[in-house]
């Protein structure tokens, strides 16, 4: 039994149901999602290990505090005043 490509095409997507298809769906996504998190962690191990990059986020994060901390005494002193030491 010789069939063409089509044929086989239209078999498989008249024997799937609307169910089927969804599981289809549901598992490849769950696949996908397992790979991308790997390559993501895997990437930003790589990263994360080079001294430069280290240095980068450390500035980036001394920024925020700066800006977050003269936001806060500026605008909102009460807050500075609330925290007990």
């Amino acid at each position: 039994m010789n069939l063409s490509k089509q044929q086989i095409v239209a078999l498989i997507n008249e024997e799937l149901t609307k169910t089927d298809k969804s599981e289809i769906k549901t598992m490849i996504n769950k696949a996908l999602d397992k790979e991308v998190a790997k390559a993501v962690k895997d990437e930003l191990e790589k990263t994360m290990k080079d001294k430069k990059m280290k240095e980068d986020i450390g500035e980036i994060a001394k920024k925020v505090i700066k800006k977050l901390y003269k936001d806060l005494s500026f605008h909102h002193p009460y807050i500075i005043d609330r925290i007990k030491v």
